[in-house]
């Protein structure tokens, strides 16, 4: 939620114009988290001059990176924000952006400027609890994500493969219920379905292998993702998506 609510009345109706078929809303980030890795790498909190010597240095030593996706990738920039930003509006830029922008009051009846503005489906992102995946069922939303924002948010929050079942067993079956987090497999995948998580979000693998080879690279990992499934649903006796069930999980919890 950003404190301008023109900026974001006029961000949805972007989504609307580019017919976005439906609206994701993240609830985990109204403040950014302490990441110090983002320091380290110069994402935040560096000074222009060493931030760029690192980088020079790092596409220095992976030459065929720095002419794909360093020159010949560019404009590196956060569209969202560019109009605001204009030349300064590289990663760097967004991280203080976000302190300075994000809106640390927003609550639940703050979804109502959301609805008012969007009338698609609405999808929101960063539930851990039962109890706030019941209130989000209850105002009406089409789904939502379990999500801990990859663990970069808050040291200590719990992971989504314990977070969603008692999530499943509350709302699971009044909204469309997502998850990610730490889904590097087909064998994690499945293990999701089994949790009650209808789909399965992957971030890091496919993005790591489109930096890598591009299209090849993304291709090739849902390759293997669906021969990982597929031998994880043979070896647990599911012919279909819908007999992934709970029942072939091992839950003895003294193991």
């Amino acid at each position: 939620m950003i404190r301008d609510r023109d900026f974001m009345r006029d961000m949805l109706a972007q989504a609307r114009a580019a017919k976005c078929s439906a609206l994701i809303f993240t609830l985990d980030m109204p403040v950014p988290g302490t990441r110090y890795r983002d320091y380290r790498s110069g994402l935040a909190g560096e000074s222009f001059l060493s931030g760029n010597i690192r980088r020079i240095a790092q596409s220095i030593v992976r030459p065929y990176w720095a002419w794909n996706v360093g020159l010949c990738g560019r404009p590196h920039q956060l569209g969202n924000i560019a109009t605001v930003l204009g030349s300064d509006s590289g990663l760097e830029d967004f991280m203080a952006w976000m302190q300075n922008n994000f809106d640390p009051s927003v609550s639940w009846k703050d979804l109502n400027f959301v609805r008012e503005n969007w009338d698609g489906p609405l999808i929101l992102k960063g539930i851990l609890d039962k109890d706030d995946a019941i209130i989000a069922a209850s105002i009406g939303v089409d789904g939502i994500i379990v999500s801990n924002h990859g663990g970069r948010q808050l040291d200590g929050v719990p992971s989504t493969v314990k977070a969603l079942p008692s999530i499943a067993d509350a709302v699971g079956d009044r909204v469309d219920l997502l998850v990610d987090g730490g889904i590097s497999s087909g064998l994690d995948v499945v293990k999701m379905l089994a949790l009650g998580a209808k789909s399965v979000l992957i971030g890091r693998s496919w993005v790591y292998a489109l930096a890598a080879r591009g299209q090849l690279g993304v291709e090739h990992v849902l390759e293997l993702l669906d021969k990982e499934m597929r031998v994880a649903m043979a070896l647990t006796g599911c012919r279909n998506i819908s007999d992934i069930s709970q029942d072939i999980l091992n839950r003895d919890e003294n193991r």
